[in-house]
């Protein structure tokens, strides 16, 4: 098996069409952890992993709805525990590589400012896995994160949802080939 190159920042902003200093901000905040190099003074630089790459995409889709970032970085840790739960379900499965190549398909919803919710559906489920985490208010974030657990459906009473089609995020900007 291929090891993965690391991304620079370069590529990424060049990928994803947004300025450094957007990238960086995400950083700083804790949104994205690099997966191989953060910097740690002048002349360090960031390195990336196709998985970063995927939640940048996924933290710059949720901007548009002007989320705090800590709602954001929330969102994104959220995403790394719910791809772990798919690859339990689906042993092999690694997301946001799962997505493009066996054509599952992954939505995650925000219900009311406060309950997240992912749907998985396709390569090779039965039916599809839905899991979710009470967020609580995003203005009031609980000190440790939210416990994960399985539903048996979609939530069906809410006033608001906002909905991320995470498939179509990873197959945009996943597989691009790098800039040279």
């Amino acid at each position: 098996m291929p090891t993965e190159e690391p991304i620079a920042l370069k590529e990424v902003q060049l990928r994803l069409g947004v300025p450094q200093h957007v990238l960086i901000h995400l950083c700083e905040k804790g949104v994205i952890e690099p997966d191989f190099a953060d910097t740690t003074g002048r002349g360090k630089r960031r390195e990336f992993s196709q998985r970063n790459l995927f939640e940048f995409a996924v933290a710059l889709a949720l901007r548009r709805f002007d989320l705090p970032v800590s709602t954001m970085g929330l969102f994104v840790r959220l995403l790394r525990r719910f791809g772990r739960s798919v690859g339990k379900a689906l042993p092999g499965h690694v997301i946001p590589d799962a997505l493009i190549e066996n054509n599952i398909q992954f939505t995650l919803g925000y219900y009311d400012g406060e309950f997240l919710v992912l749907c998985v559906s396709g390569g090779g489920l039965r039916k599809p896995l839905i899991l979710g985490a009470e967020l609580g208010s995003p203005s009031r974030l609980p000190d440790k994160p939210p416990r994960v657990v399985r539903l048996d459906e979609l939530p069906s009473r809410y006033e608001a949802r906002i909905e991320i089609n995470v498939s179509e995020i990873a197959k945009k900007v996943v597989k691009l080939p790098l800039h040279k």
